[in-house]
């Protein structure tokens, strides 16, 4: 746009009262009010700030020549600014800011150069930068008016949170044409597979890019399968040796979320299964077949578990201890462990697996006169230090008995005989 046309347009008609009562109010709010001025339509944005007054912050005007957007400089004097992005209501660009804000006088919209930009259509949060798009790229319209609404992506910056700047288009699309086919990059028949279903557009792209000799069909059916997980799909047909579309088929006709199909794939492999027999990988009824084989998977990890669980509970009978009124002593399973844990009210039952492979090491603290009776739980590191020991609720809100305290320092030196760890000296 001249830079003549940008100052004929720098001031926009009068607002209308019945907007200026709309927004009027307490608390903190946005608003872009469009009104029009003979075939040019403009969009003036207020902010209205908590204790209910109410400032323009900018303006815009779009015509058949061009879009201008513009703003205040450092004297408060209306000027035109370079930059085409969403408004910024107020100069708080962290986290927090809100410049979402509410469009009056849509109606506006009919009675312009912008009555065939489809912007009524549009159900993004960038209405300004869509209009802004569309002075730019007329041909967007046939896009919104289509169903392809995914083709726009709604760009942020900024450093910390929420600085909006601009609406673009997926970089697939083809804006040097008015033909839609070519825009989309799609032939007659995909985009009579894609309709009803164009939001499916980006990802059936990356499909078809990945998978270029599958008909439309099947690139909708592998979406329908595995969504836009690709590296799912690819995984599955490495352990299988089946084509993806095979894969997908068998999971849209039997209705199996890809993501316990691949659990399945997981616990074949676990189990020694040969995937690439189909009365494995394809079984006639899949949930009774996984709810088998999970049952398996967990009986043979439990066994190996318990296994190990005895053959370490040996070897830590050095940890047993007493001094005075307190004894450590070990679980004898790992539902000891859970148990304890849900007792005390704190995580040490997730400590389970990794006690009983001797990843580290769950000791009770128990009174000599209340041997079953939880008091604290102490975990040692297999170096022989002691890690933490908590009691009910992780002692929140209160402190370690002092007998708790006195037992720790004489049970590491214990400890520190046992491993062999040299303490350090002191003067």
């Amino acid at each position: 746009m001249r830079k003549e046309r940008k100052l004929e347009l720098m001031i926009p008609p009068e607002i209308p009262q019945k907007y200026m009562d709309k927004m009027q109010g307490k608390y903190a709010a946005n608003f872009v009010v469009l009104v029009t001025s003979g075939h040019e339509l403009f969009a003036r944005c207020f902010h209205r700030y908590s204790k209910g007054d109410i400032r323009e912050v900018q303006r815009y005007a779009f015509a058949k020549d061009g879009a201008v957007r513009y703003g205040r400089n450092e004297h408060d004097k209306w000027v035109a600014r370079t930059e085409l992005r969403e408004p910024v209501f107020y100069n708080t660009y962290g986290y927090g800011a809100d410049n979402s804000y509410t469009v009056l006088g849509w109606e506006a919209v009919a009675k312009s150069d912008m009555k065939y930009s489809e912007v009524t259509a549009y159900t993004g949060r960038m209405i300004v930068s869509y209009l802004c798009l569309y002075c730019r790229h007329p041909n967007i319209e046939y896009l919104t008016k289509a169903g392809y609404l995914c083709a726009f992506e709604e760009y942020v910056r900024g450093y910390w949170g929420y600085y909006p700047n601009a609406l673009r288009v997926d970089g697939r699309i083809n804006l040097k044409t008015n033909n839609l086919l070519k825009m989309l990059g799609v032939n007659r028949t995909e985009f009579k597979a894609l309709a009803g279903r164009e939001q499916l557009y980006p990802t059936y792209m990356i499909w078809r890019d990945r998978f270029p000799k599958l008909s439309p069909d099947d690139l909708i059916l592998l979406y329908d399968a595995f969504g836009s997980d690709f590296t799912r799909a690819e995984r599955t047909v490495y352990h299988t040796g089946l084509t993806a579309v095979r894969i997908a088929k068998y999971l849209v006709d039997k209705d199996i979320s890809c993501y316990d199909y691949e659990d399945h794939i997981k616990q074949c492999l676990q189990l020694g299964y040969d995937l690439h027999d189909t009365a494995y990988s394809l079984p006639h009824d899949f949930y009774a077949f996984h709810q088998r084989s999970s049952a398996m998977v967990k009986y043979n990890t439990d066994k190996l578990m318990n296994e190990a669980f005895a053959e370490n509970y040996e070897k830590r009978k050095t940890l047993e201890f007493r001094v005075g009124n307190l004894i450590a002593i070990q679980p004898s399973s790992c539902d000891d462990i859970i148990r304890e844990g849900r007792e005390q009210k704190h995580c040490v039952g997730g400590y389970a697996e990794r006690h009983a492979y001797g990843k580290l090491h769950i000791m009770f603290i128990r009174k000599v006169s209340e041997p079953e009776k939880p008091y604290y739980t102490m975990e040692v590191s297999t170096k022989g230090r002691i890690v933490q020991c908590r009691g009910y609720c992780n002692d929140f809100g209160r402190d370690k008995p002092a007998e708790v305290l006195e037992f720790e320092r004489i049970y590491q030196q214990y400890l520190d005989e046992i491993f062999g760890n040299k303490r350090r000296k002191t003067a």
